[in-house]
């Protein structure tokens, strides 16, 4: 596929069929996530790909949060019927700074490279016939993900959704670049 193809059929698939989706695949996604800029090359990121089993244990738990908080946060139901439906997901992690001048003058700049690196990890997944999400909603049971899989020293940015998309998405409409110029 063409870079500017690649770029431009980016969408956040969120729904997927059932079609397999192999080691292989989510390995090249991974490492494309790891080739991203970072800042002064420290590479923040880390992954945890999740089983089924994990998997649908992160859903559930996302559900049963939407029981009692559903009239807060509408969308926490829809990530987890998006959860359902993927065939992989991976919780997406950065390192946790404990000093203060650490986490003044790293976390800003790692939080770009981080979004570099899932910018990359979407790229490659389109480019693989595939379609992904990113999900902030996990975000709202952090803890209880963290101490589910045993994560301690490290800050949660999101999970990430891959299957192989039930249609492709149309495009979006897109701000003109005249109108995000500042100058």
């Amino acid at each position: 596929m063409d870079f500017n193809e690649v770029i431009n059929n980016r969408r956040s698939a969120r729904l997927f069929t059932d079609e397999n989706i192999s080691n292989k695949q989510i390995e090249k996604i991974l490492e494309s996530g790891c080739v991203a800029p970072s800042a002064r090359n420290r590479q923040p990121w880390k992954f945890y790909i999740l089983n089924d089993e994990q998997k649908n244990h992160i859903m559930d738990m996302l559900f049963e949060w939407d029981k009692f908080n559903s009239k807060k946060r509408f969308s926490v139901k829809g990530t987890a019927e998006q959860i359902k439906t993927a065939n992989k997901m991976i919780m997406i992690y950065s390192d946790s700074y404990k000093s203060k001048a650490k986490n003044k003058n790293y976390k800003k700049p790692d939080y770009i490279s981080l979004g570099c690196a899932i910018e990359n990890m979407s790229l490659q997944a389109i480019n693989l016939g595939l379609g992904s999400c990113i999900l902030c909603d996990t975000l709202y049971i952090e803890n209880e993900i963290d101490e589910y899989l045993g994560i301690n020293d490290f800050e949660q940015i999101c999970g990430f959704i891959i299957g192989s998309p039930i249609y492709n998405y149309p495009p979006k409409t897109k701000k003109h670049l005249k109108e995000l110029l500042l100058n």
